[in-house]
């Protein structure tokens, strides 16, 4: 990987017009500061690039200072400019006269002392320093003034901006000495009717801990309105992840973007050289173009240029100043005073008055502002700048001065904290971590996870949960924190991690039936169920067996979630059994556990709402809303009010709907939870599909087939692959609507939900149709038909789906009658649970009525057009106009006549 130009937008703006200005015969300067590692050389680079492309006539000059000469080589950059412009210049034969030869007469004390030996430069030049005593030491030359060495290098410089526009670039200007820093404002102020833009680039921290003269410069300057600072910003989140984009060729997962810019803020350099870190020990995976965390990294490998650049930062330090920041690391990468202070055994206000320097002149650490403590003291909290100088100062500690220290900032912890250590606990947990006190610090990772869970901070709650796992003393510990890792993992999609958890605490659990292996089992086919591992004919087997042996067992909470998983299985709404939800409902309330009936009313709506009782759905689900709002769990809380919305949805309430859609997709994205979001999103993108808002719905439904698809979750995907297919349909584009209902089919196949494939056999039918080839339309019904159970009659959804294709390759081959009657069949049974669909099966009827010329063809299509009207499905408003009006497009659109 190579740098990369992200973001600085603004600046590169205002740099091309400084050089616009310059151009037209207004130069100036233009200086740009930030700290190491900010983007600066990525910066000029890119402009100056900018410039040679767009501006092939302007002469750019590259120069800057060195750490290694400082002040030892006076007029450093602006000898290489000197030498730059007599060698590029002679080298140019479309330039008129010599340019040495101009520099002799103009500037006759620079040629003596950058001297030319016959046509060529000499290998070395001499100093000015030196020329001034070469012309002290006698003869008949007295050594130049200071004013008429300047005069003579501006003179030169002027001459080669007249012959062409010229940009000096100017690097590293904060090791600059006196001397180029004295010549440089004598150019800038000579500056405003010159063709020169001069753009200089230093780090204000290393002004800011010494003397500099270059600080004073840059304000004289300004004053003067000749020069202006260009104080670089950290980059925006945005261009952080587009970094990634360049770098790796795929989006950043939100996990990753969080741990690369806790450890490395905005930095650039420093975000670049740990995603490259990460990448090179393959700690990252790309996942259908987004770049996640395949697992997390216990110890970081410090980027070298990084800690190269951190290590110059702190050698500048006194040796007590280095110490408090070196004890400050022990804490992290946050750290208050208070604890500071014990821990160094200092006076506190001692302490914040070297700690205020650090954070302002040295810009090594960031105040947070102050907290109360638990014992009632106030501390100052102390950021550092990122975490990387947090992890170089914390890397100098080495041996038992370390383990100590750890040690003893855990019992700081412990006598602030007092009782309320939940909220230090994963502090505490590393603290015991490092300091080798295996017990505590399990101890205090457990409570760390299940408060980081709590906030939906899975992440965090994995990190916790390995430190409890690397210090678990027992089996006993172990089997509880792998369950609970497995746990972590489900809830962020990563589900070959939770299986692998789920089945390493099965191994270390006796063989024999009891609860915790009963648990566990049952979690583990809720993965395989997700995923589509095991077909669904394998999958109901496996969870009744279950089952059975929980009701042996007694497990009756353990019950309930079996038979909830029974009934919600993903992709599919075939198997939703309303007696099974009601005795599960039963069973809870004989427990009594609110989370049990919170669970039990909320299955029991999604039973009642596919069942065909939308209304009495609705009891249940806010019921069981209200019960997860008292119990404070914002997830399941939003889950039912987006399970609410599907009842709205089949009783006509759209506008209602779509906003709590709209809001139960934020929170799910807001608390991580992706299988959650992606399915909402495939539910909204179908609701305003039937409105007619078809561009929000295609980005609604492809985001949600990119997030199953980078969940690993097949079952999940079928919903939105079959609602972007009717999307497809409604467009008329029926090519790509046959494309998608193949991707169902093959998805549904490879996963066992057989209704879905007799779903997708229909779709890709229709497609046929609407694309003139009966003979495949003809295949796919009888592929359907092969699929169905036993009582073709029963109309579930993938049965209604089949009559519905049935009546429409019955109208196209002239058997309007039987259509006409599969379709009023169809209209009734779904009229009092969902009134679109009986409303799409009377409009269906009218179109077969209309080909027949029957009379009754235009009441029928007002009835449909009223209700659509009523809903707010404007697509099938237009559809039931055009019908109306009996206008050629009508005809255009039927698919029923193939001739």
């Amino acid at each position: 990987m190579s740098s990369a130009f992200v973001g600085r937008t603004r600046e590169l703006e205002l740099l091309r017009s400084r050089l616009d200005s310059a151009l037209a015969g207004r130069g100036g300067v233009v200086f740009l500061s930030a700290d190491p590692g900010a983007g600066k050389t990525t910066l000029t680079s890119r402009f100056l690039d900018i410039v040679a492309d767009e501006h092939p006539d302007v002469l750019i000059i590259r120069a800057g200072c060195s750490e290694q000469y400082g002040a030892g080589e006076p007029y450093q950059p602006f000898v290489e400019a000197f030498r730059f412009l007599t060698h590029e210049r002679e080298r140019d034969q479309r330039r008129g006269r010599s340019f040495r030869e101009l520099a002799r007469q103009l500037a006759p004390y620079w040629v003596a002392a950058i001297p030319v030996a016959g046509e060529v430069l000499a290998a070395s030049w001499h100093t000015a320093s030196e020329l001034k005593q070469q012309f002290a030491g006698g003869g008949s030359q007295s050594a130049p003034s200071e004013e008429a060495f300047f005069f003579q290098y501006s003179e030169l410089f002027f001459a080669a901006a007249a012959e062409a526009p010229v940009v000096l670039f100017l690097d590293d200007l904060h090791w600059a000495d006196r001397a180029t820093i004295a010549l440089l404002t004598h150019l800038a102020r000579r500056l405003g009717d010159q063709r020169v833009l001069v753009l200089g680039t230093y780090r204000p921290a290393e002004l800011n801990t010494s003397q500099h003269p270059m600080r004073q410069a840059v304000q004289e300057l300004e004053r003067y309105r000749v020069a202006e600072e260009l104080a670089l910003q950290p980059l925006e989140r945005q261009a952080l992840a587009d970094l990634v984009l360049l770098h790796t060729g795929a989006a950043p997962s939100a996990e990753l973007f969080e741990w690369l810019e806790r450890r490395a803020g905005t930095n650039a350099l420093f975000f670049e050289e740990l995603l490259r870190w990460l990448v090179s020990q393959e700690f990252t995976r790309d996942n259908l173009g987004e770049l996640q965390l395949a697992r997390l990294p216990r110890d970081i490998e410090i980027p070298r240029s990084a800690e190269s650049t951190i290590e110059k930062r702190l050698d500048r330090l006194d040796e007590a100043t280095r110490r408090i920041l070196e004890y400050a690391s022990v804490q992290g990468d946050e750290f208050d005073s208070v604890s500071l202070s014990r821990l160094l055994d200092a006076d506190e206000l001692e302490l914040e008055e070297a700690l205020d320097p650090i954070a302002r002149v040295h810009g090594l650490v960031q105040m947070q502002g102050t907290q109360d403590l638990p014992n009632g003291d106030v501390a100052s909290v102390y950021r550092f700048a990122h975490s990387l100088i947090q992890d170089v100062l914390h890397s100098r500690l080495q041996g038992k001065r370390r383990i100590l220290l750890h040690r003893r900032m855990a019992q700081i912890l412990e006598e602030t904290h007092g009782a309320d250590s939940v909220t230090a606990a994963p502090r505490l947990a590393l603290h015991f971590d490092e300091g080798r006190q295996s017990d505590k610090a399990h101890e205090y990772a457990i409570t760390a996870a299940a408060r980081a869970s709590r906030l939906y901070a899975h992440w965090d709650a994995l990190e916790q949960l390995q430190r409890a796992l690397r210090n678990a003393a027992d089996p006993e510990r172990k089997i509880l924190v792998l369950e609970r890792l497995g746990d972590e993992y489900d809830s962020i999609g990563r589900t070959d991690e939770a299986v692998d958890s789920f089945d390493e605490a099965l191994a270390l659990l006796p063989a024999t039936a009891s609860a915790d292996r009963l648990r566990v089992r049952r979690k583990r086919a809720k993965v395989e169920a997700a995923v589509g591992s095991l077909p669904l004919d394998e999958l109901l087997p496996r969870l009744d067996a279950l089952r059975r042996e929980a009701a042996e067992l007694q497990q009756h909470a353990e019950e309930c979630r079996i038979i909830w998983e029974m009934i919600v299985l993903p992709g599919t709404t075939e198997s939703m059994d309303v007696g099974l939800a009601r005795d599960a409902l039963q069973i809870a309330q004989g427990v009594g556990d609110p989370v049990l009936l919170a669970r039990g009313h909320e299955v029991l709506g999604l039973a009642l709402t596919f069942g065909g009782d939308p209304a009495a759905a609705m009891i249940d689900m806010q019921t069981a809303a209200a019960l997860y709002a008292q119990l404070g769990d914002r997830g399941r809380e939003a889950a039912c009010r987006s399970n609410l919305s599907l009842a709205r949805v089949l009783l006509g309430d759209y506008t209602t709907a779509a906003a709590e859609f709209e809001a139960a997709t934020g929170i799910f994205d807001e608390i991580a939870d992706s299988m959650r979001a992606a399915s909402t999103r495939s539910n909204l993108g179908a609701l305003l599909r039937i409105i007619g808002r078809y561009e929000d719905a295609e980005a609604r439904l492809l985001e949600s087939i990119r997030i199953f698809g980078r969940l690993g979750a097949p079952v999940s995907m079928l919903s939105p692959l079959m609602n972007l297919a009717e999307l497809h349909e409604a467009r008329g584009e029926w090519n790509d609507a046959e494309m998608r209902w193949l991707q169902m089919l093959h998805s549904a196949t490879d996963t066992g939900y057989t209704g879905e494939q007799v779903i997708a056999h229909c779709g890709i039918g229709t497609a046929r149709l609407r694309l003139k080839n009966l003979s495949g339309a003809v295949a796919a019904e009888r592929a359907a038909r092969a699929l169905v159970s036993s009582d073709p009659d029963s109309l579930t959804e993938s049965a209604e789906a089949l009559q519905l294709f049935s009546a429409r390759l019955a109208a196209a081959a002239g058997e309007a009658e039987g259509a006409i009657h599969m379709l009023e069949r169809l209209e009734a049974s779904v009229r009092t649970r969902d009134r679109y669909l009986a409303a799409v099966y009377r409009l269906e009827r009218a179109m077969i009525l209309h080909t027949i010329g029957s009379s009754n063809a235009r009441s029928v299509a007002e009835q449909a057009r009223a209700e659509f009207h009523a809903l707010g499905a404007a697509p099938d408003v237009h559809r039931a106009d055009a019908l109306i009006a009996r206008s050629p497009a009508v005809d255009s659109e039927m698919p029923y006549s193939l001739s």
